[in-house]
């Protein structure tokens, strides 16, 4: 046993790949909030990196899924590796869109801005549960 410590000062960005929205999210000490949803444009990976130096993120925390989209998600997490010198973590976000979603919906918020919002909402649910299991003994 042992423990995954997480430096409450390291600042993490979580990212959820998209081929059309890449949702971002935040970590602020111990609490993940959405931060925004950008388009997945060649440009992406200088905007990406332009938002860690805004905000002094220390490390990326990418989530994966399952069969082709984890595919595409890891080629794109090294061509993101090359742009932006920060470690890089995987972490499993297969739940974390339908719990997005179902918030989202919950929110009452208009059909048209829930499937944009759904994006940075599913990164912050995967990084919260990544924070939760860091900050405690395995």
């Amino acid at each position: 046993m042992g423990f995954i410590h997480y430096n409450r000062h390291m600042k993490l960005l979580a990212i959820d790949y998209g081929r059309k929205r890449i949702g971002l999210a935040i970590s602020y000490a111990t609490l993940a909030e959405p931060f925004k949803v950008i388009i997945n444009t060649p440009n992406v990976f200088e905007e990406i990196l332009t938002i860690c130096q805004d905000e002094g993120i220390t490390k990326l925390i990418v989530g994966i899924s399952e069969q082709q989209m984890a595919i595409e998600t890891e080629e794109f997490a090294q061509k993101l590796q090359e742009k932006v010198a920060l470690p890089m973590q995987f972490v499993d976000e297969t739940l974390s869109s339908q719990n997005a979603e179902k918030k989202v919906s919950e929110s009452g918020m208009k059909m048209s801005k829930r499937r944009k919002a759904k994006d940075h909402f599913a990164a912050a649910e995967f990084l919260q549960e990544y924070l939760d299991v860091t900050s405690k003994i395995i």
